[in-house]
């Protein structure tokens, strides 16, 4: 394997550590909401784009249309999301959070931002800043392929 290769691991890595131990430490949090952490970005997906299509949202979630509504349903049937008919065309149905969905995102929000926090000052400045401009090219580009793989198909 040549340099980029092995950076290409290493951050594969990275990103499967990082997102096991966040399940780990918020598993047992979401838990307390009655939420698995597919529903809790489901609701928060819905909280930021406001109200969604199924179609948007399995797309978001990478799951088919049936999968993403079976979730949703157990949402609205936990009464975190519901559905909602479009005004001029009623035959598009629209899901938007709660405001008990929002107010469960809200606080594993507020929950997890204290965690990363502590987190984050263990770093030094100017290697934080570093970090987190990395992370968000890598996110923009990774963004960026998806939509154009999505196209080609």
């Amino acid at each position: 394997m040549d340099k980029s290769e092995v950076d290409a691991q290493r951050l594969m890595q990275a990103f499967y550590r990082m997102a096991m131990s966040r399940h780990a430490l918020f598993r047992d949090r979401i838990s307390d909401y009655g939420v698995t952490l597919h529903q809790l970005h489901l609701l928060t997906y819905m909280k930021e784009s406001g109200r969604v299509r199924v179609t948007d949202l399995s797309d978001m979630m990478l799951v088919s249309v049936p999968t993403a509504s079976r979730m949703l349903n157990t949402l609205c049937d936990k009464g975190l999301a519901r559905k909602k008919t479009d005004d001029r065309d009623r035959r598009l149905i629209y899901m938007e959070p709660t405001p008990k969905g929002k107010r469960v995102v809200e606080e594993v929000q507020i929950r997890q931002r204290e965690m990363l926090t502590k987190v984050l000052q263990q770093m030094p400045a100017g290697e934080m800043e570093t970090f987190l401009e990395t992370m968000e090219k890598v996110a923009d580009e990774l963004k960026s392929m998806s939509k154009a793989e999505k196209t080609k198909s």
